[in-house]
C-alpha cells in the first residue's frame, strides 16, 4: 500500500534543485575560492528573497484597491489622473510595507531590473550597487542590520558572464517565491549551500556550520516552545532557524520567542542575519567572542543553544582571574589546549 505523503514531504519532492545548485556553484570554481562561494551565492538569493516579498505586497496592494468593496468604490469615483495618482500614494506608502515586514525597494535594486540586465557588460556594478541600496533600505529599518549586504562582486575575479549565469539560474520558476508559497524555497536553497559549503571547506567549516542532524537533537531536546533563546556561538543562525521549525511544527507562534545570539566572525555574523531575515524573524546578534567578550551581560534566557568551537586553542588562557565562568581557580578550570566552555549558573 502506497505511503500518503505530508505537505512537506510532497514540496521536496516536487522540487528537485540540489544537483543543479552544486553544478551552478562550481562554475564558480576558478575565479572564487571554495569558502567564499556562500557570499556570493547567497547574497543573490537574499536579494531575491526581499525583490519577491515585495513585489508580492505590490500586488496585494493593488488588489486591495480593485477588490475590496470600500475601496473599489472610493477608486471608481476618480477621474483616471486621480486614479493613478491614488494608486502610486499607495504603492510608495512604506507604512504599507512595513506592516507586513517588507521592504520597498527601488528598481534598480529589484530582482527583476537585474535579470534584464544580466547580459549587461557592467552587470556587477549593478548588482553591488542594488546591494547598497539594499544596505542602507535595510539599516534605515534596523541599524543592526547594516552592513548585512557588502558590494563585493566588482573587487572579485568573477566575470560578467558568469554573474549573469548565476542571475539566469535563480531567475528559474522552481526558484520562485510567488510561484511556489507554500515551498519555502529560500529556506531550502540557503540550508542546502550552507550544508555543501561547510563540506568544501573541511575543518574549516565549523565556524558557520554545524550538521542538521546535531542541531535537530538540540532543539528536541529543550523544546524551545516559548521565551529567550541565546547561542552564544550562532554561526549561520541554524539552532533559531531549527527553533523555529520546531515551534511551527507543534502549533506555536513564532512571536512568542525571542532570539539573541553573538558570533566571533562578521562574515559568519552577516549570514546569521540574512538567514533570519530570511524567515521574518526578529533577532538582536551581535559579533564578539561570547568566552572573552559577553556582549549580554545581564541577560537571562529560557534556553541556551549552542555548539561552541571546543578544538580553538589558547582562548582561555585570556580569561581574567575572576571570570564567573570559572568555578575555582584559573590554573585549574583553563588549558593551553582546546577551549573548556562553562555556562554560568
Amino acid at each position: 500500500m502506497a505511503t500518503k505523503q505530508t505537505p512537506s514531504a510532497k514540496a521536496k519532492a516536487d522540487i528537485d534543485f540540489e544537483n543543479e545548485l552544486w553544478n551552478a556553484a562550481n562554475e564558480l570554481r576558478g575565479a572564487v575560492a571554495e569558502n567564499q562561494y556562500k557570499d556570493y551565492v547567497l547574497s543573490l538569493l537574499f536579494l531575491k528573497h526581499l525583490s519577491e516579498r515585495f513585489e508580492i505586497r505590490k500586488q496585494e496592494l493593488q488588489q486591495m484597491l480593485f477588490e475590496d468593496p470600500v475601496e473599489t468604490q472610493y477608486f471608481a469615483s476618480m477621474s483616471p489622473e486621480e486614479q493613478q495618482q491614488q494608486l502610486a500614494k499607495v504603492l510608495e506608502d512604506e507604512l504599507e510595507y512595513q506592516v507586513k515586514n517588507v521592504y520597498r525597494l527601488p528598481k534598480e535594486a529589484t530582482w527583476e531590473y537585474l535579470r534584464e540586465n544580466a547580459e549587461q557588460g557592467d552587470i556587477k556594478i549593478k548588482v553591488d550597487q542594488a546591494f547598497v541600496l539594499i544596505d542602507e533600505i535595510l539599516s534605515k529599518r534596523n541599524p543592526d542590520y547594516k552592513g548585512v549586504l557588502e558590494p563585493i562582486f566588482v573587487k572579485s575575479q568573477l566575470s560578467p558572464t558568469q554573474v549573469a549565469e548565476l542571475i539566469n539560474l535563480f531567475s528559474k520558476e522552481k526558484f520562485s517565491e510567488i510561484n511556489n508559497p507554500e515551498f519555502d524555497i529560500y529556506g531550502r536553497v540557503y540550508e542546502y549551500y550552507i550544508g555543501k559549503f561547510a563540506m568544501a571547506e573541511g575543518s574549516g567549516a565549523g565556524q558557520f556550520f554545524t550538521p542538521g542532524s546535531v542541531v535537530r537533537l538540540l532543539v528536541e531536546m529543550l523544546e524551545p516552545l516559548k521565551g529567550r533563546i541565546m547561542d552564544p556561538a550562532c554561526g549561520s543562525g541554524g539552532m533559531f532557524v531549527q527553533s523555529l521549525k520546531f515551534l511551527q511544527a507543534h502549533g506555536g507562534d513564532k512571536n512568542d520567542i525571542s532570539i539573541y545570539g553573538q558570533e566571533r566572525y562578521e562574515g559568519t555574523l552577516r549570514l546569521c542575519k540574512m538567514n533570519l531575515l530570511l524567515r521574518n524573524l526578529s533577532f538582536d546578534v551581535k559579533l564578539g567572542d561570547s568566552l572573552l567578550q559577553d556582549r549580554f551581560p545581564d541577560l537571562k534566557v529560557d534556553y541556551a543553544l549552542m555548539n561552541p568551537p571546543f578544538n580553538i586553542s589558547k582562548v582561555t588562557t585570556a580569561l581574567p582571574d575572576n571570570d564567573p565562568c570559572l568555578f575555582g581557580t584559573k590554573d585549574t578550570f583553563t588549558t593551553s589546549g582546546n577551549a573548556k566552555t562553562c555556562v554560568a549558573a
